[in-house]
């Protein structure tokens, strides 16, 4: 596929390399969530090497903060009747064929010890008699979902937060966005170009880089997501020359908040799998018409049932009953989401909770093997920019958090274990196209804001849970435009960089979504409603030259 003029750009900012400061550390982890922590304190774990964590926003502001369902892991076999092939088993089906079984059983395997290591650095999941209580949720055959109320993630961001500061080889920078990877005349990563508050622009030299930079659901109107998760990490990878994978597959949350004014707030599925019924406008609960395990059927079986039904019934919304439940056990188990729901004036425990579905996770990203090694030297990636290729065509519920646990583990020390035998840092040569003087080439004015939502509104309505090759080709036509006169210009901001790489990670899921003519998970096109033998595979797509995109099954 030829690829958009605008695309030959290799880095969004220039500067004067003598004119900006420059850090050294061993090793550079680009995020603060649960996988960026796992990988940071898994070094300090084995070795004595220097860890520098920068964050975008605040340390704790990125998707594991707001994950609220749980993490699944097979703790207790005994108890439940559980087992590892039983996880595996569940993992596999609901991927739709597309799932490594080598890396399902690696996770699930290692998951155990993981979630385990989190209970000694002391997170604290909820229990019931003295036992930790574990829940069920849609595609697992047996409960096994460790949770915190509807907070989990919060907690686990705590844990890990706390342990990371406590550790002296371990060095922490918020509000510090990550522009571009830097790579030398081999294409090996040898660090990132960063803005630092006050606007200045510093590079940061490390041995090994690793990535956890969260996924792409701020691309879309409708969405769980916090305002970070705009796909930066994935465009840096494409533009360094990193394979992506699968960016067709978007998961979306079947069950958001739909309140005029209120963001798109998650409702967790430990709400269907505590006994939550799905119900239409007139009270109808539908779901067994359209799976066997209706409430608890997989989450792009129940987000497409709820667009059908808001179809028929001309509504835009649809709700989730809980008020057959204990009011306490709501109370115990739900605190997060009756408190924001009461401050629209729903009381769960009355009333139904109004919802739709909302783009919730990138399953697709940066191809990595069992470690998290991108085929970029020294960069790794992992947690939900990577693609392991554990969630195949779509993600079994709780399984991102225990990916991101065990795979920022593997990362982590493997790099470590790398780094140790390389030589100490030394300013490597800085490419040519960034020796210019930062300044500013813009000789149109663009209004940022209204260009995001546009192509939020986009991808929502042409790019969404049902597709078609028609709506697609629009789509790609419109971003094809924006980009030719937006990706070549130079700004000076994380808003602007922000919006480049917004666009950039849109064509990306637009050209796998295109290729990939079939239904398979959450990727679903209305001219092709069936799965095919024929794309029984990974799609990758790779920036071969500057005038090609090179897209083949792995």
């Amino acid at each position: 596929m030829t690829v958009p003029d605008s695309f030959q750009r290799r880095y969004l900012a220039k500067f004067n390399k003598s004119r900006i400061s420059h850090r050294f550390t061993d090793i550079l982890v680009v995020g603060s969530g649960i996988a960026g922590l796992s990988a940071a304190l898994e070094i300090v774990s084995k070795t004595s090497l220097e860890v520098l964590v920068i964050a975008k926003s605040a340390l704790h502001e990125g998707s594991t903060h707001y994950a609220q369902g749980g993490v699944a892991a097979v703790l207790e076999p005994d108890r439940h009747r559980d087992h590892v092939d039983f996880h595996v088993e569940d993992t596999i089906d609901a991927a739709c064929g597309l799932a490594d079984e080598n890396v399902v059983q690696l996770v699930a395997t290692e998951g155990v010890s993981a979630v385990e290591e989190l209970l000694s650095l002391g997170a604290q999941f909820d229990r019931q008699d003295g036992e930790i209580h574990f829940t069920r949720e849609g595609g697992h055959s047996k409960a096994r979902i460790l949770h915190s109320a509807d907070s989990t993630g919060r907690e686990i961001e705590r844990t890990l937060l706390d342990a990371a500061q406590n550790e002296n080889q371990i060095t922490t920078l918020e509000n510090t966005y990550a522009i571009d990877l830097v790579t030398d005349s081999v294409g090996a990563c040898r660090g990132v170009l960063a803005h630092r508050p006050q606007g200045f622009l510093q590079m940061l030299w490390a041995k090994k880089v690793i990535l956890a930079t969260g996924g792409a659901g701020r691309l879309y109107r409708e969405t769980t997501n916090p305002q970070v998760t705009t796909g930066d990490g994935i465009a840096m990878s494409f533009r360094a020359g990193a394979t992506i994978q699968n960016m067709e597959f978007v998961q979306f949350h079947p069950t958001t908040l739909y309140v005029a004014g209120a963001d798109r707030f998650l409702i967790t599925e430990a709400a269907r799998g505590e006994g939550g019924q799905l119900i239409d406008n007139d009270g109808v609960a539908f779901m067994k018409d359209y799976h066997p395990e209706a409430e608890l059927a997989p989450r792009d079986v129940v987000s497409r049932a709820i667009l059908d039904r808001m179809k028929k019934t001309e509504s835009n919304r649809v709700y989730l009953d809980l008020t057959q439940l204990d009011p306490d056990l709501i109370v115990r188990r739900f605190p997060r989401i009756l408190e924001i729901c009461l401050g629209f004036g729903i009381d769960i425990r009355r009333q139904a909770i109004p919802v739709r579905p909302s783009a919730h996770y990138t399953i697709g990203g940066v191809k990595v093997d069992a470690h998290g090694a991108t085929d970029v030297p020294h960069l790794y990636a992992v947690g939900e920019v990577s693609s392991t290729g554990l969630h195949g065509a779509n993600r079994l519920g709780s399984n991102s958090l225990l990916e991101g646990l065990v795979f920022g583990r593997r990362a982590g020390r493997q790099a470590s274990e790398l780094a140790l035998d390389m030589p100490e840092n030394s300013l490597p040569f800085v490419p040519s196209e960034m020796e210019q003087p930062s300044r500013s080439t813009q000789q149109i004015p663009i209004d940022l804001r209204d260009l995001e939502r546009s192509l939020q509104s986009l991808l929502w309505h042409r790019v969404g849970i049902e597709r078609n090759g028609a709506e697609l080709e629009i789509a790609k036509n419109q971003i094809e435009a924006w980009l030719s006169y937006v990706l070549p210009l130079q700004f000076n901001t994380p808003e602007a960089w922000t919006l480049q790489n917004m666009l950039t990670t849109s064509y990306l899921i637009l050209t796998g979504a295109l290729t990939r003519k079939e239904s398979r998970g959450v990727h679903f096109r209305n001219d092709f409603p069936n799965p095919s033998e024929d794309w029984n595979i990974q799609q990758s797509i790779k920036r071969a030259t500057n005038t090609n995109l090179e897209i083949k099954p792995n």
